[in-house]
């Protein structure tokens, strides 16, 4: 897989741009978000602030809302618009890897960031270790316990590859010193969905004594419903420790621990 960091590409394709004395057009830069969230609301605010230090660039953000059809439309409005690069975080990955590849292959610079395609399509991917987070979350789960973890986890979007490795690397770790997933559904990223998922695990798996949600907006999901259910004795993990969502619940005692998601 190609590796680059962002700070070198950004400053190389911003060099390029002021070498070029005579064309004083504005660079454009579309960003394809594949949803609207806390985490990159947060991540949003900090591309349009960078790029009030850019005079000759501009940047246009364009949310899909979850959809892989809004997002393959987003992207063919930047690349049918003149932008100059594209910076995208894929909903599904094999949704979204033809008409990511197809603008790459067109000569228009491709940045993939947070989750990734399938192939090596792509001018830069920029991404955080998901494999990691989860080991570290299998590893606290056996901390905070007194007897060996039995999980319920809160998938997030099949299909999205943070959820993939986040899922892997958190039942690899887990399975291999004697814990156990019970049970595995998806709330697709979202606090309203997981609830009803919370509410049904936790009726058929009595047992459990963690909840492993694969973002903090499901993991305070899980938390209103095991006190709901009168389960203080369950321990929950999130991840992304957004200031005023994860960091939050755990300093409110809401949730037992969240991992770090850089933007």
């Amino acid at each position: 897989m190609k590796k680059l960091s962002i700070y070198l590409f950004i400053i190389t394709f911003l060099t390029t741009a002021l070498a070029a004395c005579s064309d004083s057009r504005i660079y454009k830069i579309g960003v394809s978000q594949c949803s609207q969230d806390d985490w990159r609301s947060k991540m949003n605010d900090e591309i349009n602030r960078e790029i009030m230090l850019h005079e000759d660039a501009e940047v246009e953000i364009r949310s899909a809302d979850d959809s892989n059809p809004k997002q393959i439309s987003d992207i063919r409005y930047f690349a049918d618009n003149g932008f100059d690069i594209i910076i995208v975080s894929p909903n599904e990955a094999q949704a979204l890897t033809p008409i990511i590849k197809e603008v790459y292959e067109s000569g228009i610079p491709v940045i993939i960031f947070d989750r990734n395609i399938i192939g090596d399509s792509y001018t830069a991917h920029i991404g955080v270790d998901d494999k990691s987070i989860g080991r570290e979350a299998a590893h606290y789960a056996f901390h905070i316990l007194t007897e060996p973890p039995k999980v319920i986890e809160i998938y997030g979007l099949r299909g999205s590859t943070p959820a993939e490795n986040r899922h892997n690397g958190f039942a690899n770790e887990l399975t291999a010193v004697g814990g156990k997933i019970i049970a595995s559904e998806a709330g697709n990223w979202n606090k309203e969905e997981a609830i009803p998922i919370v509410d049904s695990l936790l009726k058929a798996h009595p047992e459990a004594n963690l909840i492993y949600a694969h973002n903090d907006r499901m993991a305070i999901a899980a938390s209103e419903i095991t006190r709901r259910h009168g389960r203080n004795d369950i321990k929950i993990i999130g991840i992304d420790a957004a200031p005023e969502i994860g960091i939050k619940a755990v300093a409110d005692s809401i949730i037992d621990a969240t991992f770090l998601y850089p933007t």
